[in-house]
């Protein structure tokens, strides 16, 4: 049996042992964990588990990707192993009850082979280590916020920190102007090499993306316009294997 512990930063939200050869997560209802949250695609991931009661993961194409302790992943197989940390957008499930890997007993000569047969110390015979493969380094691009339209038209703001403030205040990283903008007004938070921006500000400010107030965690995809008080930047990203 697998056990599988959800949870939103430090807080457990909920845990499942289950049984099944295969468990679907998404925020769709027909999931067998159900994650109600937009930067969860409706099949998001899936685990499975094959022949030697071992269980592994790959990511369903999701739109925000799947993470295997801090590692993006593909659609194909990933072996999962107790302890490990699977991440989706800002949320996390913690794989416990997966029993070590144990590799089979070998088989005794019969009776009859044992005569004539020469034994030796397999202790000094050791076989000569493989050379272990260098892993392939991810480079990460930091985005950038230019200003199109306002006070600071002209100007461009690197994001280089996890979590980024937008706002008026002389401690907000990004500037902004205009009638009711707060301090904090909004961030922008990362999230493996993505990033959402969050508004933070009062009953009478607005944060826009592309002309649309949004309400809660909004990912941004490149060339995205975000726009707040009189201040329009446009969100570019780029990424090695040239995704928008």
């Amino acid at each position: 049996m697998i056990k599988l512990i959800l949870k939103l930063k430090d807080t457990q939200i909920e845990e499942f042992n289950l049984e099944k050869g295969m468990i679907n997560i998404g925020r769709s209802k027909e999931n067998d964990i159900v994650i109600d949250n937009i930067a969860i695609s409706r099949k998001h991931a899936q685990i499975e588990r094959q022949e030697g009661s071992g269980y592994v993961l790959r990511d369903l194409h999701s739109s925000n990707g799947t993470f295997l302790n801090g590692v993006q992943i593909d659609a194909n197989d990933h072996e999962l192993r107790d302890g490990d940390v699977i991440g989706l957008a800002k949320f996390e499930i913690l794989v416990k009850g997966l029993a070590p890997a144990t590799k089979p007993a070998p088989k005794g000569l019969p009776p009859e082979d044992i005569e004539g047969t020469m034994i030796f110390d397999a202790a000094r015979r050791k076989p000569s280590p493989e050379p272990q493969a260098i892993p392939e380094q991810k480079v990460f691009h930091w985005p950038i916020l230019s200003v199109i339209k306002g006070p600071f038209r002209g100007k461009e703001f690197k994001v280089t920190k996890d979590v980024t403030t937008v706002g008026k205040g002389p401690h907000d990283d990004i500037p902004v102007a205009g009638w009711f903008v707060s301090s904090p007004h909004a961030k922008i938070s990362r999230h493996g090499d993505r990033f959402y921006i969050s508004p933070l500000g009062g009953f009478f400010s607005s944060t826009k993306v592309n002309g649309v107030e949004i309400k809660g965690d909004h990912i941004l995809k490149n060339k995205d316009e975000v726009e707040i008080g009189n201040c329009t930047f446009v969100f570019t990203q780029s990424f090695p294997d040239s995704r928008g």
